[in-house]
């Protein structure tokens, strides 16, 4: 644990050229130590496998090109440090084979968040959305711990795989289920408790807004598949699944209507999650290796997308798509990086996303056949709000307070081509995940 903290540190405060270096030869020496992690399997503190391996990877990925993006900012340095505190915490997350320390560092994982949106955003209403976000899901996994303390006292278990270590594990009561689960729910977070996400990403700096949408709900899904093997068939998850599903569809019809280039985003990422949730709740193996493609997927293609609209902020400085409009006249090359990323945003051809979205439906289809209709919403409204985001913001003449836009520099053209190349060339490897 100590050389993970320390290796981690030394990364992500190094300047910026040998973390570039060190982001290129990190996958190899990710995969490379699923190797020899069986001795750490055995510590009981660590583990390495497919899942926290691609999850790691993206940890540093979207760290690093946060910090790139995130280049104007008071305080840069005291902003840099919690970037830094939030990263490790999801890397030592990611880590832990101990179901006590996943909980502690999940919950450390709030606190950076919450000082980068109540410190560096960009509006008053900054407070009201960085105690949504704390309370929702500080009140969410309390019964969480409560179920962890119980299971432990119980079996004397501690390993995050404990259900492959009791053997008989009694059938928990809907209430226990639901405390069991909510915690993970709501970090996604599921329709109905979702209300948080959105004002917390319009408030956040790009920074914080990158690093939210592209690994820190990932924490929602990657605890309810370490978690919900252990439960079991249920008719908790049953209702997680329709509920999930059916918001979903309503969501993304909603995001039409959205003028809003950030709130759109942050929607957006909602109907992805309960995709997500989908597959995670499914027990089946189709609709585990779907949700994990779509998280990896979705964290990259989010993030890219917040960057990018933080990019035409600096020049509109605005968020609304009118406000925006002709960026295509502007700058070119960030015209079609945006048609590249709505692309993968509702799961485009040749992307990343397309793969994860087909073996969810192939696995929903075995499921419930009633539950397509909800795919179809969710596949047709995407397709709709991505081609209006597209269409809204490069299309038409551009305002008059827009001819004085400077070019995209080197620093944002690599910004975008390092979102974007992983959503396509990831395609070619998917069996890396």
């Amino acid at each position: 644990m100590m050389k993970v903290l320390i290796i981690s540190s030394l990364v992500l405060s190094a300047p910026l050229s040998a973390q570039m270096v060190s982001l290129a030869i990190m996958p190899v020496l990710l995969f490379s130590a699923l190797a020899i992690s069986s001795s750490l399997n055995h510590l009981g503190l660590m583990n390495y496998d497919m899942v926290s391996a691609g999850l790691l990877v993206m940890v540093f990925w979207v760290t690093l090109l946060m910090k790139l993006s995130q280049f104007h900012a008071p305080f840069k340095s005291s902003l840099f440090l919690l970037f830094l505190v939030l990263s490790l915490s999801l890397i030592l997350s990611f880590s832990t084979n101990n179901i006590m320390m996943f909980y502690f560092f999940f919950e450390w994982s709030l606190l950076p968040i919450f000082m980068i949106v109540i410190g560096w955003g960009y509006q008053m209403e900054r407070l009201r959305a960085s105690l949504f976000m704390l309370f929702y899901t500080l009140f969410a996994s309390l019964p969480l711990l409560i179920m962890i303390i119980n299971i432990i006292s119980s079996s004397h278990i501690t390993v995050m795989y404990m259900y492959a270590c009791l053997t008989s594990m009694p059938q928990s009561g809907k209430s226990l289920t639901v405390m069991l689960i909510g915690a993970f729910l709501v970090k996604f977070p599921m329709f109905f408790v979702h209300q948080w996400l959105p004002k917390a990403h319009v408030e956040a700096p790009v920074g914080g807004s990158m690093i939210l949408a592209g690994v820190l709900l990932k924490l929602g899904g990657y605890g309810l598949l370490r978690i919900s093997p252990l439960l079991g068939p249920s008719s908790v998850l049953s209702k997680v699944l329709i509920i999930s599903m059916w918001g979903g569809g309503m969501l993304s019809a909603v995001c039409i209507s959205l003028s809003d280039l950030k709130v759109m985003i942050a929607y957006s990422s909602v109907v992805h999650m309960a995709l997500i949730i989908a597959g995670c709740t499914s027990a089946s193996s189709w609709g585990a290796n779907g949700a994990m493609i779509i998280m990896i997927a979705h964290g990259v293609c989010s993030s890219g997308m917040f960057s990018f609209a933080n990019m035409m902020y600096e020049r509109s400085h605005s968020r609304n798509l009118v406000q925006n409009k002709g960026m295509l006249n502007m700058l070119p090359a960030m015209s079609m990086m945006w048609f590249m990323l709505c692309v993968a945003n509702f799961g485009g051809p040749f992307t990343y996303n397309l793969l994860g979205e087909v073996l969810l439906i192939v696995n929903l289809i075995s499921l419930s056949g009633p539950l397509l209709m909800s795919v179809g919403l969710i596949s047709f409204f995407s397709a709709a709000y991505s081609l209006i985001l597209y269409a809204s913001t490069q299309q038409g003449l551009p305002l008059g307070s827009v001819f004085s836009m400077s070019n995209m520099s080197y620093r944002e053209i690599l910004i975008g081509m390092s979102h974007i190349w992983p959503i396509f060339l990831m395609l070619l490897s998917p069996s890396l995940i």
